[in-house]
């Protein structure tokens, strides 16, 4: 029988200080209780229990004992979760924004795949709020996410590289009267209904645009790109939607896009690293890699 398993009976057996308690709770039977107890006093050659009737009593090396066995026990979960965090660090968690997940992520890990096949990886989409939080709660050090020039706190705790920049074109349905327009100006949008997606930085920064222009407009708040580009299908609004994201519906002829003069709504994207904190050799060869995709050095 395994020393470990002889400990955890008289663990047991010294809490409940009962063989047939102790045979209960570990299924299993009272001769095997006796048995395991029988070969650690052997072990030790000391008495641990002194037996009375069906009820047993420790004896003082029972007791000294039981504060080793208790040590030992914790000691083996420690050890326990100790290994199973080294064998989490071998797989590569990735935060990555929704956005980039959804329309780059397929071919930057095909990509990653090729030169590194053997390497696991654990990815997390997540919208740009969430992306911070995990950010600042220290759960990544760095993340594949949009870069707004306003986010005073990730600008002054992380290294920021931009990967691409995005242009948002005016999405509309294809029936639309804009969509016959050589030009279409702000003050075209007048009155019309906006789609805003739910990042704040990007909301306001799309408001601020408009407001500079003197535009009224009204506004809905959506909850994501594809809640978006529904709503524009059925005629609920329209919206400034990274290209990327309608170029499947453009190619099929769902949806339309038009640029609208001295209105235009850009964004970058990129990956930020914490700043003074050296990543590991595999985050850094992976943050390598994706640069290396975009064509950035």
């Amino acid at each position: 029988m395994k020393t470990l398993e002889k400990i955890e009976t008289f663990l047991v057996l010294a809490q409940c200080r009962s063989f047939m308690e102790t045979a209960k709770r570990l299924y299993c039977s009272q001769p095997t209780i006796s048995n395991h107890i029988q070969q650690l006093e052997e072990q030790f050659q000391c008495k641990l229990f002194h037996r009375s009737g069906k009820n047993v009593q420790l004896t003082r090396q029972g007791e000294i004992f039981l504060q080793y066995a208790k040590q030992i026990t914790q000691l083996v979960e420690e050890a326990a979760v100790k290994m199973k965090d080294a064998e989490r660090q071998d797989i590569l968690a990735i935060y990555v924004s929704s956005y980039i997940g959804a329309y780059f992520f397929s071919d930057i890990l095909s990509s990653f795949h090729q030169e590194y096949p053997k390497q696991a990886l654990e990815v997390h989409t997540h919208c740009y709020t969430e992306l911070r939080s995990a950010l600042q709660q220290g759960r990544t050090n760095f993340a594949l996410m949009p870069v707004y020039p306003e986010d005073d706190y990730i600008h002054a705790n992380f290294d920021v590289h931009v990967l691409f920049h995005d242009e948002f074109p005016l999405v509309v349905p294809p029936n639309h009267p804009l969509t016959g327009r050589k030009v279409v100006y702000s003050r075209d949008l007048r009155n019309e209904t906006l789609l805003l997606p739910r990042s704040h930085y990007l909301q306001e920064y799309i408001i601020t645009e408009l407001e500079r222009q003197r535009v009224k407009v009204r506004f809905l708040q959506m909850s994501n790109f594809d809640m978006i580009k529904q709503a524009v299908k059925s005629h609920l609004g329209l919206a400034f939607l990274p290209f990327k994201a309608v170029e499947a519906e453009v190619a099929k002829g769902e949806l339309a896009f038009k640029s609208v003069a001295s209105l235009p709504i850009r964004r970058n994207n990129g990956i930020v690293i914490r700043k003074q904190t050296p990543l590991t050799e595999t985050e850094f060869t992976f943050c390598h890699e994706v640069k290396r995709y975009f064509g950035v050095q």
